[in-house]
């Protein structure tokens, strides 16, 4: 070895040192897992984004068997991480700036997180578990964050202590459960394959994120292939599109959500929708369904007033009532024309026995 090692030598040294330092341990935790403030060089590098990025360059991190649990890290970047098998929990005690291009894979998550802006970041088969609130929150510029085959469990949960797994930006979720927290995100929320219970789908809340409502950040909502059925709360979103399809619900209401462009909800064969109460402005799309549960004496209802073009096609009903109906129900004469701006409403090719277009507006 040469007298004066190279750049990529002393690279190539730290390495293979990270890796040895990276290594479980034993002794060190109740769970076989080290803490990692006593990681050396690693911990150096959790602290110091500039400092990993000064000496590895693009060179990945591999953190196996670590504990994370009370460790101040603030106000730093990580980058080319890959976290396996680690423990993280805390009160803000993690709170990043930005976290990209790095992957978690049967790690755990307890308490309050914030893991920055997110970018090009993969959980894979982790556990977010909490008793009341608690969770993890990502930053406005988070995008290609994915969440794959996680469980999100909250033993105290009520309606007044969710917990949370919730982007200020975009999140995908495939293949996950959720029982007792909210699901959302601020620009881009994406479910696929995912089982819930008691979960709530969110956007942000006007009073709370901004006071100005034209501020207001607006989402893209698609749900694709889930289970519903033991309860999802989807009301008063403010969103630019909701894409539902081939889900299974128990009882899906949209009550005093905005959307701003198009709504498409096809292929629901389990369930009751509610699709009332809401401000539909764009395309109002449901297709192919069937809707044979009775809800408050009615198999299906939603209103056609607000949406420019309403298409309600290939949907099947039982013998309870379908209504079509405008928004706020029954108005005097006089509210009529400054509410509806619906231009046509067209059902064709349904199966609707039982079909109430009371104060329809179009």
């Amino acid at each position: 070895m040469p007298s004066n090692p190279t750049h990529t030598t002393r690279r190539r040294f730290l390495a293979s040192f990270l890796s040895l330092a990276a290594a479980p341990a034993k002794g060190f935790s109740l769970f076989g897992k080290k803490k990692v403030s006593n990681l050396g060089k690693v911990y150096e590098y959790l602290k110091d984004g500039h400092l990993r990025a000064r000496e590895l360059g693009s060179q990945r991190i591999s953190v196996k068997n670590a504990d994370f649990t009370h460790v101040e890290i603030q106000d730093t970047s990580w980058q080319y991480f890959d976290f396996v098998n680690c423990d993280f929990a805390g009160t803000f005690s993690i709170r990043l700036e930005w976290l990209t291009e790095s992957t978690f894979t049967n790690c755990n998550f307890s308490g309050i997180l914030e893991l920055g802006n997110a970018r090009d970041v993969r959980f894979i088969n982790c556990t977010v578990a909490v008793n009341g609130i608690g969770g993890i929150n990502f930053f406005r510029n988070s995008t290609s964050l994915v969440f794959e085959g996680c469980t999100f469990r909250n033993s105290g949960y009520d309606l007044n202590h969710e917990g949370g797994v919730t982007s200020e930006g975009e999140i995908l979720f495939i293949d996950c459960k959720a029982q007792g927290f909210v699901q959302g995100a601020d620009k881009k929320l994406t479910l696929r394959n995912c089982a819930t219970r008691s979960v709530r789908l969110a956007t942000a809340p006007y009073g709370l994120y901004v006071n100005d409502l034209s501020k207001l950040p607006y989402a893209d909502f698609l749900l694709e292939d889930c289970d519903f059925t033991f309860g999802v709360r989807a009301t008063n979103l403010s969103l630019n599109s909701l894409t539902m399809r081939n889900c299974k619900v128990d009882v899906f209401k949209t009550a005093g959500s905005v959307v701003r462009g198009d709504v498409l909800v096809e292929g629901i064969k389990e369930g009751f929708l509610r699709l009332s109460a809401s401000n539909f402005q764009g395309k109002f799309t449901v297709r192919n369904c069937s809707f044979y549960d009775t809800e408050e004496g009615h198999s299906f209802k939603c209103n056609t007033d607000t949406p420019r073009y309403s298409l309600i096609e290939n949907v099947q009903c039982g013998q309870a009532p379908a209504d079509v109906i405008c928004s706020g129900g029954p108005m005097k004469e006089s509210d009529w024309l400054p509410v509806a701006s619906n231009k046509s409403t067209i059902i064709r090719d349904c199966d609707i026995p039982h079909l109430h277009v009371d104060w329809a507006q179009t």
